[in-house]
């Protein structure tokens, strides 16, 4: 038992099972371990073959028992196979059996028995060993790299197909030959190196360069690794070849790129930078010969750049060649600003012109590409010449390409720093032109650079301001408002303008700051001294002023009439008063209520004739401007007031519509008073031949979008239409004694305050001047 028992457990670590089958009752005796390799517990299926039969694999079962019937016949001597069986979990489990037949005395076959060896880890092994060769041999043969197989010599003993194609070689061409003998010099010695490190377990790794039969030269990277049996030992080489032409040719272009490029950066000549460009390009293939043309400056002629390889005589020829439709390669793509791209110099008609030329030079093939600019105007062309007729390939393509890109570059640099000369040039000039002072200051307000042709007239020697700040070498308040005003355009990046003074005043002088952002982290402030127009400007304010006041003198002689009117009543009234009181002072009883109304008479009348006088000193005084809230009712009411003889005297009928609660405006009341009263003693001239019936004259006020309205109207002839505008000319009247200022001195005093003036004439006849006076915050009562 004991014996038996290690048995089992020893079956059933390898695998192993045994069954027993006797032929004649088709029972069979299967092994516990194979039960429990199929996944059932013993005794979970039948004793009878078929119950095993069913077990088998579909696809194996007519060959295995096919190959019993043959044991069986006695066709074969012993039975043997490798098939599949079904898993209780319906997975396949592969078996290696093995079995033999026992015969009675008559040869009949009575029984088999034999053994079952679970092979399925070998299989899956196999299986997957298989996959993998199939996956390496697809791979050989479609990869763009060329794998080859060395023998331990370096013999070549396979190559896939991918390298013989593009080695443009048969297999027994390249079999057999010592991988070294395809190289020379330093490669060669590159080669044997890396075939001895592979076969001491290592991977050689080198580049060489190969010619293929055509005479097409390639780059190629090449890794030798070891090819090892099951015991390690190293019994092949595998080497795996990856063309890397493109590679190299792409780090070469890009090399020769830099060059160019870092000769362009530091000013190289445009000649030298073209010149270099050319001779790069021209090494990355046998047999081409570049030039570089550029276009004249009158966008006809050609002018030769560079092309150290062409013939002297060729290239003699061709400078200041025309550019057109059929002239040549380079000629035609710089007039088409296309590329052009001729195989055949000899039977291209682009070439008719020059076809001798070229043939006494031994051209054949020119392929120009165009440079233009990025506003697509033409500027050279970039050209290959080959001795034989060809067309270009992808390399050649994008090699001209980028050549002509770089050549781009180099010709608008050189235009570029041309330009900046002759534009600094041109600043010089302007700056010496100009009498204004410029300044460039930094954000804080340090003084680095400045302009001035007379530095005499500065605050200061150059010296003694650059590197330092405004606040340290200007006055403080000058100072501090520059500083103030570069903080703000720094911030918003929105030019500033300011005015300032400088000097003790007997000796002031104005001056006009713009002030701007400039570099990203600089100010530039241009300072301009504007005195003289500053004087000018009093100047001419004291005489606007004096005019206003003359002006208002001349309306105040036409009401002379009406104002002695005005205080002739109240002026009567007083004396007829004073002298009832002193009738009344001599009676006796003394009767002193009728007293006290003559006296109180009196003071009214009094008051009544100084308040005539207080708005003539008024409208005579002749004092500085100063601005205040005014409220325009109050201004309309104190001009009816005054003018209120007059108005009675020409039977004019006064309408007035003034809006209650009116915002007040900021200005001067005395000058707003001027402006009214000569707009209504207008009024009264221009009705002075009208019916009595349209003797109306009409003074509104109104809030209009942030502004109060002044208007007033008439019922004369109006005014006509082509003189609406000239009426506020200076010297332009319609009045017979009028000089013409009064419309024109108003719309000065009107334009001070903010406002505006227009006339109009009315439907019905008459004319409205509307005057329009921007509000304030401050509010005041009607």
């Amino acid at each position: 038992m004991y014996a038996d028992d290690r048995y089992r457990r020893a079956a059933a670590a390898g695998g192993l099972g045994i069954w027993d089958w006797n032929l004649v009752t088709n029972e069979v005796y299967v092994d516990p371990v194979l039960h429990q390799i199929l996944g059932y517990e013993e005794g979970e299926i039948g004793n009878h073959m078929d119950d095993w039969r069913g077990l088998v694999h579909p696809d194996d079962s007519a060959a295995v028992f096919g190959r019993v019937q043959a044991v069986v016949a006695g066709e074969t001597p012993f039975y043997e196979s490798e098939h599949r069986m079904l898993h209780r979990d319906g997975s396949v489990r592969w078996f290696l059996v093995r079995g033999s037949v026992t015969r009675d005395a008559s040869g009949r076959a009575v029984s088999m028995a034999g053994t079952d060896i679970d092979i399925t880890g070998r299989k899956r092994g196999e299986e997957a060993l298989r996959q993998a060769e199939e996956l390496n041999r697809r791979i050989a043969e479609h990869t763009g790299d060329c794998v080859k197989i060395l023998d331990l010599e370096g013999r070549l003993v396979f190559m896939n197909r991918e390298g013989l194609r593009v080695l443009e070689v048969e297999a027994a061409h390249v079999l057999n030959r010592p991988i070294v003998d395809f190289f020379n010099g330093e490669m060669r010695v590159a080669a044997a190196a890396a075939v001895a490190e592979a076969c001491a377990g290592g991977c050689g790794r080198f580049q060489g360069l190969l010619r293929s039969q055509s005479g097409q030269e390639r780059w190629w990277d090449i890794a030798v690794t070891p090819i090892t049996g099951m015991d390690g030992a190293v019994v092949q080489l595998l080497a795996i070849s990856r063309d890397i032409t493109e590679r190299r040719r792409d780090e070469a272009v890009r090399a020769a790129h830099q060059h160019v490029l870092g000769m362009i950066a530091t000013g190289s000549a445009l000649g030298d930078v073209l010149d270099s460009l050319v001779r790069l390009v021209e090494q990355q293939a046998n047999g081409m010969q570049c030039s570089v043309l550029l276009l004249g400056e009158d966008g006809i002629h050609v002018r030769h750049c560079a092309a150290p390889s062409l013939p002297a005589g060729y290239v003699r020829a061709i400078d200041g060649a025309p550019i057109g439709p059929r002239a040549g390669s380079c000629g035609t793509a710089m007039h088409c600003r296309k590329p052009v791209f001729v195989t055949d110099i000899l039977t291209d008609p682009l070439w008719e012109d020059y076809r001798e030329l070229a043939q006494q030079f031994g051209l054949r093939a020119c392929w120009s590409m165009p440079i233009c600019s990025p506003q697509g105007q033409p500027l050279g062309s970039f050209a290959m010449y080959y001795a034989e007729p060809r067309s270009p390939n992808e390399v050649e393509l994008g090699l001209i390409q980028s050549a002509a890109d770089i050549a781009r570059i180099a010709i608008e640099h050189q235009r570029a720093h041309q330009a900046l000369h002759a534009s600094e040039a041109r600043n010089r000039a302007m700056l010496r032109a100009i009498p204004d002072w410029v300044f460039l200051t930094t954000v804080d307000g340090v003084f680095l650079d400045y302009h001035a042709r007379d530095t005499s007239r500065l605050h200061m020697p150059p010296s003694a301001f650059l590197g330092r700040s405004v606040a340290e070498v200007l006055p403080p308040p000058v100072g501090e408002m520059l500083a103030r005003a570069f903080a703000r355009v720094a911030a918003s990046d929105e030019p500033e303008q300011l005015e300032y003074v400088m000097g003790a005043e007997d000796a002031e002088r104005f001056y006009e700051a713009c002030i701007v952002c400039c570099d990203g982290d600089k100010i530039l402030s241009i300072v301009k001294d504007i005195t003289d127009r500053k004087r000018n400007e009093i100047d001419t304010d004291a005489q606007r002023r004096e005019l206003a006041h003359l002006s208002r003198v001349a309306t105040l002689g036409e009401l002379t009439g009406t104002l002695a009117h005005e205080l002739s009543q109240p002026l009567t009234a007083v004396r007829s008063n004073a002298q009832a009181a002193w009738h009344l002072l001599a009676r006796e009883p003394l009767d002193q209520e009728e007293l006290r109304a003559a006296l109180e008479d009196i003071i009214r009348n009094n008051r009544r004739a100084g308040a005539v006088v207080d708005r003539l000193r008024a409208l005579l005084r002749k004092e500085s401007t100063a601005f205040e809230p005014v409220d325009v009712n109050d201004v309309v009411r104190d001009v009816i007031d005054l003018a209120h003889s007059e108005i009675l005297s020409r039977r004019i009928t006064l309408t007035s519509r003034l809006t209650p609660e009116m915002p007040v405006v900021q200005g001067d009341r005395i000058q707003l008073q001027q402006v009214l009263l000569n707009l209504v003693l207008n009024a009264c001239d221009a009705m002075s031949e009208a019916d009595p019936g349209r003797r109306q004259l009409t003074l509104a006020t109104e809030l209009t979008d942030g502004y109060v309205q002044l208007a007033v109207s008439d019922g004369g002839p109006g005014i006509p239409e082509n003189q609406l505008e000239r009426v506020f000319e200076p010297f332009v009247t319609f009045r017979p004694q009028g000089l013409g200022l009064g419309l024109a001195i108003s719309r000065s005093i009107v334009s001070d305050h903010g406002g505006s003036i227009c006339a109009e004439n009315n439907a019905g006849g008459g004319a409205t001047f509307r005057c329009l006076l921007p509000v304030t915050e401050v509010t005041a009562n009607a």
